[in-house]
């Protein structure tokens, strides 16, 4: 009978911590169809087959919990790119090279994410606050990330330093480029994904490093 029991313990307690990742799931299902606006807590509680009140365990509101969706799709990508940069020894060339290269494989061509982005873009007017939060938690970070590798080849003198290095949101415009060109035209002007990123990664290197 202890066994028993305490095997009843054990599900309950693996059900709970499992629980935000399934009212995450249930979040951006919910949101991907009905949008950010019309979308309930309701609809996602019933999603996720809890409460209501369950998701406040969690989460504080609506935006909070579209937030943390977007975070943990973002989670992985940026904790990868950031280990890139600490565990790198070889050159700025290199270390942009396999970052970008794993940007595009895990955040350029996930459907999940530009469906986010999609939302965002949709919401935005509406929902300024929900915008600046994005802002703030992933875009800046992702930012810095870039400034981070950025400044180090600077320090190696392998970067020089210009209007590119001043305004960095330059480098990484072709990937919204990406989001909304597959928003818009995918099904009838599909892209090169291979041939588009290897004119991205040159336009970057091309502008960043110094002459040798």
């Amino acid at each position: 009978m202890t066994d028993v029991m305490g095997g009843h313990t054990e599900t309950r307690r693996r059900r709970k911590a499992e629980r935000p990742q399934e009212i995450l799931e249930a979040a951006f299902a919910e949101f991907s169809r009905n949008g950010y606006a019309t979308t309930t807590l309701d609809q996602i509680a019933e999603r996720a087959g809890v409460t209501k009140g369950t998701i406040y365990v969690y989460f504080d509101n609506k935006e909070h919990l579209f937030i943390s969706m977007v975070r943990e799709l973002m989670k992985v990508t940026l904790d990868a790119v950031q280990d890139m940069f600490e565990r790198h020894e070889g050159s700025s060339a290199d270390l942009l090279r396999e970052q970008f290269s794993f940007i595009y494989r895990n955040v350029v061509e996930d459907r999940r994410r530009r469906e986010v982005v999609r939302m965002l873009i949709a919401e935005a007017p509406r929902f300024p606050a929900l915008a600046d939060r994005y802002h703030e938690e992933i875009h800046r970070p992702c930012m810095e990330l870039l400034k981070q590798a950025i400044e180090r080849g600077m320090d190696r003198g392998e970067i020089r330093r210009s209007a590119v290095t001043e305004c960095p949101l330059v480098i990484i415009a072709p990937i919204a480029l990406v989001d909304v060109w597959m928003m818009m035209f995918d099904d009838r002007h599909p892209l090169d994904l291979k041939t588009y990123f290897d004119a991205h990664l040159d336009l970057v290197l091309k502008g960043l490093l110094a002459k040798s």
